[in-house]
């Protein structure tokens, strides 16, 4: 279901921006063109929004002052990928300093580091992770 939130009140489940992703959503809105960019991903985990999915998306909004995006909201259940470790960083966020989408401004880093720092780190968690029957 689509529906506006606010960009405050999500804490975001990735903790670093792949700045070329970034930059690409940036010219976006330079160009106007915003709106043509599709809603970010949502759900709710112990009872906070969680942004799944559209991070760029919802970092650009709040560096050109939005206050307020279009999320496609789900179910966690109804989202591809593994419910254990969209859980998992929702839980271990704030102890990362990841609260909300302001906090991600010192965390916007080359895709390689990226790669390196976040996508490897799921990777790692989900190997480790694998056997349990929750994934």
């Amino acid at each position: 279901m689509q529906k506006v939130v606010n960009l405050k009140d999500l804490r975001p489940n990735n903790w670093f921006i792949n700045r070329a992703k970034l930059e690409r959503v940036r010219e976006a809105w330079l160009n106007d063109q915003q709106d043509i960019l599709p809603p970010i991903l949502v759900s709710e985990i112990d009872g906070t929004l969680a942004l799944i999915d559209g991070h760029s998306r919802a970092y650009a909004a709040f560096e050109n002052g939005q206050t307020k995006i279009t999320a496609d909201v789900q179910e966690l259940d109804d989202i591809e990928g593994s419910r254990a470790l969209y859980e998992h960083i929702h839980k271990h966020g704030p102890s990362q300093g990841i609260r909300t989408i302001s906090d991600l401004a010192s965390r916007i880093v080359a895709p390689e580091e990226h790669r390196s720092l976040w996508i490897n780190y799921c990777t790692k968690w989900f190997e480790q992770h694998a056997s349990n029957d929750d994934l």
